[in-house]
């Protein structure tokens, strides 16, 4: 399954690798995929040969892309950068040496689940259910969504949500609970809502938008998770340092 179904590390420093012809850096990893930050988008969907060959270990598979979008928050010299999200055929067991390797080097760092999954924003308008109400869905995660509503609901509430990706793999239908509703009248209303034990019903809807090119991931979310993850590796960094000296 695709998505966070396996453990992923961040990379310190991230690797440079190829992606077919084109030259990236390997921010993230894990046994299922990887994150690349580029210079050019790839097309969702596409196949490519990633190589990565370090000193810890050579890698060189074939990837899917899954979603591909500007960082928008890293933009160096006018020279537009992408963060793309790929996949790997089956479980490379030179993946695991790699990870294993980058890990007793300190150049690997877990990325735990604290507060949330990764949230992946709806690229194209898409409409679902909560209890009888009719509301659009705002972004997705394997733990909850954000949706939009005409009127306002009380925090707490549990109702059925369902919305479809297309007719292929028909409903998802979960039970949500409302962590927070915010907005006016006017303006209309946008409420969060948490879902528990749906991972893999949700990963798989997640999978077949990003396939489709209507979802993409939050990246202010996953830049606000990265510079947590760099603070905790110049803290590990320090903290090995004090212990050698």
């Amino acid at each position: 399954m695709a998505l966070r179904s396996f453990p992923r590390y961040f990379l310190i420093p991230p690797l440079f690798a190829t992606a077919g012809a084109e030259s990236v850096r390997v921010i993230d990893l894990s046994l299922k995929g990887a994150r690349l930050e580029l210079n050019a988008p790839l097309r969702a969907g596409s196949r490519h040969r990633l190589l990565i060959m370090t000193t810890d270990g050579v890698v060189d598979e074939q990837v899917t892309v899954l979603w591909s979008q500007i960082d928008d928050l890293c933009v160096d010299n006018g020279i537009d950068r992408y963060i793309t999200g790929v996949e790997f055929d089956g479980h490379p067991t030179s993946v695991g040496e790699l990870i294993d390797r980058l890990l007793s080097s300190h150049n690997a760092l877990p990325i735990e689940d604290a507060r949330t999954a990764d949230r992946y924003r709806i690229s194209t308008p898409m409409t679902g259910i909560f209890g009888i109400l009719q509301i659009g869905i705002v972004d997705l995660s394997i733990r909850g969504a954000k949706i939009a509503l005409p009127y306002f609901i009380r925090v707490g509430t549990v109702s059925p949500f369902a919305f479809q990706v297309d007719s292929d793999g028909g409903p998802v239908e979960v039970l949500g609970t409302v962590a927070w509703c915010l907005g006016t009248s006017a303006s209309g209303f946008e409420a969060g809502l948490r879902i528990d034990g749906e991972d893999e019903r949700l990963r798989a809807a997640i999978h077949r938008l990003c396939m489709r090119d209507e979802a993409r991931i939050d990246l202010h979310s996953l830049r606000r998770k990265f510079d947590a993850l760099r603070q905790s590796a110049h803290e590990l960094a320090a903290l090995v340092g004090e212990k050698t000296a």
